[in-house]
């Protein structure tokens, strides 16, 4: 369980047989190629990536136009389930590359002759919009536009312009007859009649107003503008039925062929992929360095041993921060029962190769904060079921995370039990069982919370981060010991360790004696530990100098002894001392961060005494309230429960030990949502 253990291997085969050995290394499956910008494809495998990358870019085009899926909704996993992958069974890649091809193609050509039908008729309705405003414009005026056309020796003009313009454009053409008549209340049509000599002026003067002109077509009278008016009318609605007509037959496509549009498109990134990472020209061979799990050693060897030069190494060991050390990549292993929290660690980022996997850690430590949180047997049951019914429906990584919906309602369901509280109601009286914490006093009708019991809350919720921020800080200190740098894990993380207990030790007998002036003296039994204030002051007053000395001491004679880096004594120093401030502030509120669980739980607990009241007051009536109030508290609540536990994980635990920038193992596999390719011997 965590990190699994890899070996290097260089892979050298001649080029001609780049097919064949790409072919072999996807029938294994677990082989991590490392490649850089450099490196360059091989001569036989360019031709198919050329076709692939034309396929992707054409279907990804394609899945843009028709909104293709990108994947199955979590309400359509609960319902119907996610539909299990296609499997596909070929002989090599050159096989996929030519089934892929064909099925795309169908697929392309279909909704390409359906695209470029829809820009014709499309094109041609614009056309015809266009010539019916022009000819409705014409017949809005209700002036014979014929008759305007045989006049000689006069220039006649008909134009559209706003009202408000008239008055301007009659004292611009003073020498000009300007008649006019209103369309509606903001146009009017203006009809300028001047003898033709005047023509030009009259152009230049008007083209500073903005007027539409009707433009009279010779021959053309109002009866045979109307007929082609209902012509165009009539070939118009024609268009407009079959481009309605059009677009159906494209819904429908997008509703048949998104998912295989996606699917499709999803393996040739695949293909895409393989080839990009599968580079590694060197003259006449192709070299391919990469990764390969220890345990798959011998299986890798009788598969590819064959046809290709193996050398493989096991990684070295040693400190991460080496600058010559490639990263390996990082091959998460997880039992069933924390292989669910895993998408918790991926947020920060895999692991390196080189840390550890904290996801263990964080399936005990989430699941004991939401369920202190989210302490509620009956919600927490119905979130278990919802995640279970989730797991069993879905695949990949939705599946892993109705693992982890069904573990966190497992742990709610856990904590309402010790609570003995279900849906807001306390189980006591039907179960005869005493809650191990009793939040909620009841005088007579009236309920409140009890003081002594929030105060034990207030109490353990710092004790439990001040053990998960100590987790945390041994971690790295192993981490750096693992690695071999011995000083930074002794005068630094270390020290950082006893700096934090004696500190939590300090603040113990602080309150115990309440001040300086008993802390050292007193003989009464400290709060939490029974042992006598001054011991256990005496104890994190020296503890406190002991590891603030060995922190800036270590800065200092770590680079003498060679356990650290060489610095200056001055440097050394300043660093200790700026570590010791950092340190003070962290320690300080880190601990009082976790304060949350406890104001979480007392809101939830008030929250459902709020949505409970309803029952009090209205009985069996308010079961819709219930109903409602219990959905928005597991909907709302649960979410912001599940996002404090995540912050206390990401800045109060990983921040100590874990930076999450490692390089997931990626092997070349043809495996995706929708296709599982089968490359069969």
């Amino acid at each position: 369980m965590g990190i699994e253990r890899l070996c290097k291997t260089v892979v050298v085969a001649p080029a001609s047989q780049s097919r064949d050995l790409v072919n072999e290394l996807l029938k294994f499956g677990e082989f991590h190629p490392h490649t850089s910008d450099e490196d360059r494809l091989a001569k036989d495998l360019e031709p198919l990536y050329s076709r692939v990358r034309k396929l992707y870019l054409e279907l990804e085009a394609l899945a843009r136009s028709i909104n293709a899926p990108s994947g199955t909704g979590v309400l359509r996993v609960l319902l119907e389930g996610e539909p299990e992958p296609r499997v596909l069974s070929f002989r090599n890649v050159a096989e996929v590359v030519e089934r892929l091809e064909g099925e795309a193609s169908a697929l392309l050509n279909r909704y390409n002759l359906l695209s470029n039908e829809l820009a014709s008729v499309n094109a041609e309705a614009e056309r015809l919009e266009r010539e019916l405003a022009e000819l409705s414009l014409k017949a809005s005026t209700g002036i014979d536009l014929k008759q305007l056309t045989g006049l000689r020796y006069f220039y006649t003009a008909l134009f559209i312009g706003v009202r408000r313009d008239l008055a301007e454009i009659r004292a611009s053409l003073d020498n000009v007859s300007v008649v006019s008549r209103e369309l509606d209340r903001s146009q009017v049509l203006i009809l300028v009649i001047a003898p033709r000599t005047e023509e030009e002026k009259i152009e230049k003067t008007l083209r500073s107003f903005n007027l539409v002109r009707i433009q009279a077509v010779e021959g053309e009278d109002m009866e045979g503008l109307l007929k082609k008016k209902r012509e165009v009318e009539e070939k118009l609605q024609a268009l407009r039925g079959k481009l309605e007509s059009i677009r159906a037959e494209m819904e429908t496509f997008r509703a048949r062929h998104g998912e295989e549009v996606a699917g499709l498109r999803d393996l040739a990134a695949k293909l895409l992929d393989i080839f990009q990472r599968a580079r590694g020209e060197a003259g006449r061979l192709v070299v391919l360095e990469g990764y390969i799990p220890s345990r798959a050693r011998e299986e890798f060897i009788n598969r590819v041993g064959g046809m290709a030069y193996i050398h493989i190494s096991e990684v070295e060991e040693g400190g991460h921060h080496a600058e010559s050390r490639v990263q390996p990549p990082t091959l998460l292993k997880n039992n069933p029962l924390t292989e669910s929290f895993r998408p918790i660690t991926l947020i920060q980022g895999p692991p390196s190769y080189y840390e550890i996997d904290p996801t263990p850690l964080v399936s005990i430590f989430l699941s004991i904060f939401y369920g202190i949180m989210f302490a509620d047997l009956g919600q927490g049951l119905v979130l278990a079921v919802l995640g279970l019914v989730l797991s069993l429906r879905a695949r990949g990584g939705l599946r892993l995370w109705g693992k982890l919906l069904t573990m966190l309602g497992v742990s709610s369901a856990v904590g309402g039990l010790l609570i003995q509280e279900a849906f807001g109601f306390k189980l006591s009286p039907l179960t005869g069982i005493k809650p191990i914490l009793e939040l909620v006093e009841h005088h007579g009708e009236s309920v409140a919370l009890n003081p002594s019991a929030v105060l034990t809350l207030f109490t353990f919720a710092p004790l439990l981060g001040i053990l998960h921020v100590s987790i945390g800080l041994a971690l790295s200190a192993y981490i750096l010991l693992k690695n071999g740098e011995v000083g930074e894990a002794l005068f630094s993380k270390i020290a950082s360790l006893a700096m934090y207990i004696f500190g939590v030790l300090f603040g113990i007998a602080f309150i115990g004696a309440g001040g300086f002036d008993r802390l050292l003296t007193s003989t009464e039994p400290a709060p939490l530990l029974g042992v006598p204030l001054n011991l256990v002051g005496a104890a994190g007053v020296y503890g406190l100098v002991a590891s603030i000395a060995l922190i800036v001491g270590g800065r200092v004679i770590g680079p003498l002894v060679g356990l650290m880096p060489k610095s200056s004594l001055l440097s050394g120093v300043g660093t200790g001392l700026l570590e010791i401030l950092e340190n003070i502030i962290h320690f300080m509120s880190n601990t009082l961060s976790y304060l949350r669980i406890s104001i979480l739980m007392i809101i939830h607990i008030a929250l459902m005494l709020l949505i409970n009241a309803a029952w009090e007051a209205m009985g069996p009536a308010s079961i819709g309230i219930l109903i409602i109030g219990n959905i928005g508290v597991m909907g709302l609540e649960g979410l912001l429960v599940f996002i404090q536990s995540l912050r206390l994980h990401l800045y109060e635990f990983f921040s100590k030990f874990y930076t999450g920038e490692g390089t997931a193992f990626k092997p070349l596999t043809l495996e995706s949502e929708r296709f599982r390719v089968v490359l069969t011997d």
